[in-house]
């Protein structure tokens, strides 16, 4: 498989009045024609910011791209202009927005939103345009779809929304596809015919899929592989498999010992992670996950540790990977296990 999309050393920063906040600290990762990428991480590890980026959405100032590059075929968006962007956004590069109702616009007919970004990037007539429209309508499985096309966003529930989302994003046959949190607000039902209808058009359609989310369930269900963040840095990735059978980070430990399981039984309490993410206005020193980690060194306050590559593909930032503390590891892999 080769690379569609490849993100290389971003850095991206705001700017405000208490000072500069660095959002996006040295983010890489690579994402492969026809696969889906899951992004995951508590809320404010930079998951929205990083996709907002890729789609040079972040207003520059207060805004700023700092370093790094985002190649997409080869040819660095980073470098485009607002004009050449506007020829990849919605036709080469879509994004379906975590709130569809602030998404869509409330003034616009759906039918005429889809069509709108049909005319401008496939250079169709009216006519053919609001045909294409209906059957992508039809095609996120939207009931009715030749009345719901005069229809606005209100009259729509919350699933119909985010379908007619998926229409808009999909209207032009993107290559790639990020979805921010494509199921957050809707219940589990709608949640996972969601899920599959995305499955199902890229198997049909061949698009790549950037999954932004903090829902594991939905990760190991759509994902085949996982970038962990945390505090605007990529602490873990690797497959679906090393991410869930082998985690490697005490952070992707922690997510998963936050998540309910299905064995569990109801009295028992969860385990969250205890504290806070770190104020990205001052990075902390070292590793920005130390002060809420049970297994931090001495060496963990002092040096921020790289990503090194555990096995191929599977990289992970941690001092617990250097081989003079494997016998350390050892013991903190035990003491989660017997958790």
């Amino acid at each position: 498989m080769s690379k569609i999309l490849d993100v290389r050393d971003l850095h991206v920063s705001f700017h405000t009045y208490s000072g500069e906040v660095k959002a996006v600290r040295g983010v890489s990762f690579d994402v492969e024609k026809g696969q889906t990428l899951a992004i995951v991480g508590e809320s404010g590890c930079g998951k929205s910011v990083t996709s907002q980026a890729i789609m040079k959405l972040i207003l520059t100032p207060p805004g700023e791209y700092k370093h790094g590059e985002v190649l997409y075929n080869g040819k660095d968006l980073v470098k485009m202009s607002e004009k050449e962007m506007e020829q990849v956004r919605g036709k080469e590069i879509a994004m379906i927005f975590q709130d569809p109702m602030t998404s869509l616009n409330p003034t616009m007919t759906v039918g005429k939103q889809i069509v709108e970004g049909i005319i401008k990037h496939q250079k169709l007539s009216k006519a053919e345009a609001k045909e294409k429209a209906i059957e992508m309508l039809k095609l996120v499985g939207i009931p009715s779809p030749e009345s719901r096309f005069t229809q606005y966003p209100h009259q729509f529930s919350g699933g119909m929304r985010q379908r007619a989302m998926i229409a808009i994003a999909l209207s032009c046959n993107p290559n790639v596809l990020i979805a921010d949190e494509p199921t957050t607000a809707l219940d589990v039902t709608i949640q996972a015919q969601i899920m599959d209808l995305m499955k199902d058009l890229q198997a049909r359609l061949g698009t790549s899929i950037i999954l932004i989310t903090h829902d594991l369930g939905v990760v190991a269900e759509a994902a085949d592989r996982v970038v962990v963040m945390y505090a605007g840095k990529v602490v873990e990735s690797g497959t679906i498999d090393e991410i869930f059978a082998e985690p490697r980070h005490p952070y992707t430990w922690g997510l998963m010992n936050s998540m309910p399981k299905l064995n569990q039984d109801r009295a028992e309490e969860l385990s969250p992670i205890p504290g806070a993410p770190p104020d990205l206005l001052a990075p902390p020193k070292g590793c920005a996950f130390a002060a809420r980690c049970k297994y931090a060194m001495k060496i963990c306050q002092e040096v921020d540790p790289e990503l090194t590559e555990h096995s191929k593909g599977h990289r992970v930032a941690c001092w617990l990977e250097h081989p003079m503390a494997e016998a350390y590891r050892r013991e903190a892999v035990e003491g989660r296990q017997s958790v």
